[in-house]
């Protein structure tokens, strides 16, 4: 298919590098750099989160699609305490009835009903609860065999759970089941529990505590921004000036803004007979829960320099022609 980036070796890339060396009569010290800095971008592209066709990790989509990751890994193991579809508030609220009527607490039971009489429109029990006296021990005792049922098996246990507060036990909730699946809950197969069994937390804390992970997203990305900081730029390359300051252009703030020093960058250059150039870029944050590793990221760079780099040179040449021709006329 067309665009598909075809991931490559190291020894591939090597090999890319110096063809085009070659074909563009720079030195491969200037050429090392100027790669290694696209490799830096590649590998910002092609870390998670991208779009779902793969790559374009630099896009609002992007981010946006880490965004959602977020919430769906936050609201599998939570929920807030009104939030959801109808469906769903209707099930958690037809379990707590279910508790309070197993419990034989008719207070509870009638408050619960009354505090959320709007899941009942255009429900089959609206003409129960509310035709069978309301509120009344007697309405309790007409609807108690059919809630009883519901709540025999979770009265005892999970909605005698306080509503979680804090934002802090929110995180430490969210941390568990990260850990327990590898960082990435849903993705890896998580949480394994229904609707009913997430933890309730008060409604603005829980939404306060994924708009502050939203803010997160970009970060892995980021190491890749200081790599490329720390990278000395090539001083003598040919073609369009530009290509000195290669990888470092319109890079989204959502990664940006989180780059403090985990990239690192590693040059060294020794002559044994000929110039031996030794470069090691990295990002220390770059394989968090495997994101890396699992998108195979590292190859997905050496493919795409091994497919631009010829590409690169081809633009160069054609630049150079036209050019010339100009010249004559």
């Amino acid at each position: 298919m067309e665009g598909r980036i075809v991931p490559r070796s190291r020894d591939e890339f090597m090999a890319a590098i110096k063809a085009f060396s070659e074909g563009t009569g720079d030195g491969m010290k200037d050429v090392f750099l100027e790669q290694a800095a696209l490799c830096c971008r590649d590998s910002m592209v092609f870390t998670p989160p991208i779009v779902k066709a793969g790559g374009d990790g630099m896009s609002k989509e992007a981010k946006l699609a880490g965004e959602l990751a977020v919430q769906k890994d936050v609201k599998s193991v939570m929920v807030g305490e009104r939030s959801g579809s109808t469906r769903a508030r209707r099930g958690r609220l037809f379990r707590k009835l279910g508790s309070a009527s197993f419990t034989n607490n008719p207070a509870k039971f009638w408050k619960l009903a009354s505090d959320n009489s709007d899941l009942f429109a255009g429900n089959g029990l609206w003409s129960r609860m509310f035709g069978n006296g309301f509120g009344t021990q007697k309405g309790f005792n007409k609807l108690k065999n059919y809630f009883g049922k519901i709540g025999q098996e979770e009265a005892s246990n999970i909605f005698n759970r306080p509503i979680v507060e804090s934002r802090e036990q929110v995180r430490q909730i969210h941390e568990t089941f990260k850990k327990r699946f590898g960082g990435r809950i849903v993705k890896n197969g998580g949480p394994g529990i229904d609707f009913w069994q997430r933890t309730v937390v008060k409604d603005n804390v829980l939404e306060d505590y994924i708009r502050e992970r939203m803010r997160m997203v970009g970060r892995i990305k980021a190491g890749w921004v200081d790599a490329l900081n720390k990278l000395p730029k090539p001083k003598n390359l040919s073609g369009p000036a530009s290509r000195k300051n290669a990888g470092r252009s319109q890079i989204p703030l959502w990664i940006k803004r989180h780059a403090k020093s985990e990239g690192y960058a590693v040059m060294s250059t020794r002559q044994v007979g000929e110039l031996i150039i030794e470069l090691t870029v990295g990002n220390r944050i770059g394989d968090t829960d495997f994101v890396a590793t699992d998108a195979d990221t590292k190859n997905l760079v050496y493919g795409n320099r091994v497919k631009q780099m010829p590409l690169m040179l081809e633009n160069m040449l054609k630049a150079q022609r036209e050019k010339f021709n100009r010249g004559k006329r």
